[in-house]
């Protein structure tokens, strides 16, 4: 795996004050663009994705391109207040399964000052998802998961969508909240790390530490 820095500080810098520009000084500084953030973000998912399919599982997924592993830089602002065309992030993502979409996915945020990590799934059916977090022998272990990952990390457990326990379960089932979940995301921020030389590989190492919760959803769903 190189050692060159992934992102430089004139990179993290670009993505600080992208979203105070519109397309017109984004078209005119395309070629920075290219060359601090498009091609190195094409370097890292293949650097991470090397790591994740020797140290976790062959089958990992990363496509070093955009709507593969790498999230367009746009924001899609149809149907939103904030017209801000420009993200102030990348969002990479590595997948294990036939359906990107809901698949078990690993995730790294990347912004200017700090980068996120996560494991999560989107329940291909939320019956299935339900009768797996219910029974004992399939729903402790992921339990257990998630609770040593927020234990060793501080993470927060997102998805929980809905307001009650879904019937028939009880209201105090010992999984309530992952009965609750529509979607299932454990995630995680740290500081961008001093040393940028290594930054692939430590980003590889962040989500090597969510293996337990992501074998889990990919041995179950």
């Amino acid at each position: 795996m190189t050692t060159s820095p992934a992102f430089s500080e004139e990179a993290r810098d670009f993505l600080r004050e992208l979203p105070t520009h519109d397309k017109a000084w984004f078209d005119a500084n395309r070629p920075a663009y290219q060359a601090l953030i498009a091609e190195p973000a094409k370097a890292f998912v293949e650097a991470v994705t090397a790591v994740l399919q020797h140290e976790l599982s062959l089958s990992i997924v990363g496509v070093p391109r955009m709507n593969g592993s790498i999230s367009p830089i746009n924001r899609d602002i149809r149907f939103s207040a904030d017209k801000t065309p420009y993200k102030d992030h990348l969002l990479f993502r590595w997948w294990e399964g036939e359906e990107k979409k809901s698949a078990p996915t690993l995730f790294v945020r990347l912004a200017a000052d700090e980068v996120g990590f996560a494991t999560g799934v989107m329940p291909p059916s939320l019956d299935r998802w339900r009768e797996l977090v219910d029974a004992e022998g399939t729903g402790a272990p992921l339990a257990s998961a998630i609770e040593a990952l927020v234990s060793e990390t501080g993470a927060e457990v997102a998805g929980v969508e809905y307001k009650r326990v879904p019937k028939p379960y009880a209201a105090d089932h010992p999984r309530e909240g992952l009965l609750r979940c529509k979607w299932l995301q454990v995630r995680w921020m740290e500081p961008f790390p001093a040393d940028e030389s290594h930054f692939a590989p430590w980003c590889a190492r962040q989500l090597l530490r969510c293996g337990d919760v992501h074998r889990w959803l990919v041995a179950n769903l």
